[in-house]
C-alpha cells in the first residue's frame, strides 16, 4: 500500500482479462500519469482511500458432493453529492479471480494477505458521496468459468459507458455486470453473493478508514478493508503454524491517541489481550485508541493461536 504501489496497480496492463487494445479503450494511464492522478486525490496529508479484498469464508458451496469451484468479480462506481455516477481507471476497474476449489465452512485460500486485491480507489477532498461496489461470488456449476474472458467483456462494456454525470450507479453496474455474467454463462452457476456494497465518502467515510468490514449472505462472507494510502500502516501478515504459537504484530509508526487499529485473522482461533478471540464467526476487531491503549499497543499486538492461522493488522493515525 502507498501511492507508489497503488500507481503500479492502476497502470497494470497485466491484470486478469486486460489486453493492450482494451487498455487503450479504457485510457489506462502510465505509471507516472497514474501517480500524478493519485497525488491530485490527496488533501491535507490524507491520501486517496484504497478498498482491498481481505478474505472470503464459504459457508455453503452449494455442491452436494465435493468442494465447489468458487469465482468472484467486482465493479466499482463513484457517486458525487448529487448521486451522479462516474468511473475511471484511477478509481479502480472491475476485478475478479478464476474458479478456486473451496468446500463449505472453509476459507478461500487463493486470497493471500500479502497481496490484497484492489477493489476501488476513493479520492480525498472532492465531492464524492459514496463508492458503490458491486460484488459477485458464484459457485461454478456449468461450463468452466473463464473469468479472464468475462472481465475482458466487462472492460469493453465499461469503455463504452459515459465517464461521469450518469444518473446513478446502475447506469454503469448493470451493463458491465450483464456483460460479465453473459460471458460466464452465469445463469448456470449458483449465486453465493451478488449485491451492491455502499462505502460512504467524506466525513462519514473517514469513520471507516482503517477498519475491516464485511458483506454477508447465507452462503458466503466477504471481508474488505478501507485504508488511507498515505497514512495507514500495516503490520504483518504473520503465520502461526500450530496451537500455542505466539507472535507480535508491530507497526513501523508510533501509535497516537485517536488513531484506529484493526486486526483480522484467518484460520484457527487467535487470541489477543486487547481484541479478545478472533474466530470464524468474528474474524476481525477494531478500536479507536485512547492514550493508555496507544501506549500499550505501541510496542505491538501479542497474539496466540489455537492452530494454523494468518493474522494482519492496520493502524491509521487520527
Amino acid at each position: 500500500m502507498g501511492l507508489e504501489e497503488l500507481a503500479k496497480r492502476v497502470a497494470n496492463t497485466g491484470r486478469l482479462g486486460m489486453s493492450q487494445a482494451i487498455a487503450e479503450q479504457l485510457k489506462l494511464p502510465s505509471e507516472d500519469v497514474a501517480r500524478g492522478q493519485l497525488m491530485a486525490m490527496t488533501e491535507g496529508g490524507r491520501g486517496p482511500l484504497g478498498v482491498y479484498l481481505l478474505a472470503m469464508y464459504v459457508v455453503d458451496d452449494t455442491d452436494l458432493i465435493g468442494a465447489g469451484e468458487i469465482y468472484w468479480w467486482s465493479i466499482p462506481v463513484l457517486l458525487d453529492s448529487g448521486g451522479k455516477a462516474r468511473w475511471g481507471a484511477s478509481l479502480g476497474l472491475p476485478a475478479g479471480a478464476a474458479p478456486h476449489k473451496c468446500g463449505s465452512l472453509e476459507w478461500m485460500t487463493n486470497l493471500p494477505l500479502e497481496d490484497l486485491p484492489l477493489l476501488a480507489v476513493i479520492p480525498e477532498g472532492d465531492d464524492a458521496s459514496a463508492c458503490v461496489l458491486r460484488l459477485g461470488v458464484y459457485d461454478d456449476d456449468g461450463q468452466p468459468a473463464n473469468v479472464a474472458a468475462a472481465l475482458a467483456k466487462g472492460y469493453e462494456t465499461l469503455a463504452g459507458c459515459k465517464r461521469d454525470g450518469l444518473p446513478g450507479a446502475g447506469q454503469i453496474v448493470t451493463p458491465v455486470r450483464e456483460a460479465i455474467m453473459k460471458a460466464l454463462v452465469g445463469q448456470e452457476d449458483d449465486v453465493l453473493l451478488d449485491e451492491d456494497v455502499t462505502i460512504p465518502c467524506g466525513q462519514k467515510g473517514q469513520l471507516q478508514v482503517g477498519f475491516v468490514a464485511s458483506a454477508i449472505s447465507a452462503k458466503v462472507r466477504v471481508y474488505y478493508v478501507v485504508v488511507d494510502e498515505q497514512r495507514t500502516d500495516t503490520a504483518g501478515p504473520i503465520v502461526l503454524k500450530k496451537k500455542g504459537d505466539s507472535a507480535r504484530l508491530a507497526f513501523a509508526s508510533s501509535l497516537e491517541r485517536g488513531g484506529r487499529v484493526s486486526i483480522f485473522a484467518r484460520g484457527a482461533d487467535v487470541r489477543s489481550e486487547v481484541f479478545g478471540t478472533l474466530s470464524v464467526e468474528q474474524p476481525f476487531a477494531g478500536k479507536v485508541l485512547d492514550a493508555a491503549l496507544a501506549k500499550q499497543l505501541d510496542s505491538g499486538i501479542e497474539v496466540t493461536a489455537d492452530g494454523a492461522a494468518r493474522v494482519i493488522a492496520f493502524y491509521t493515525p487520527p
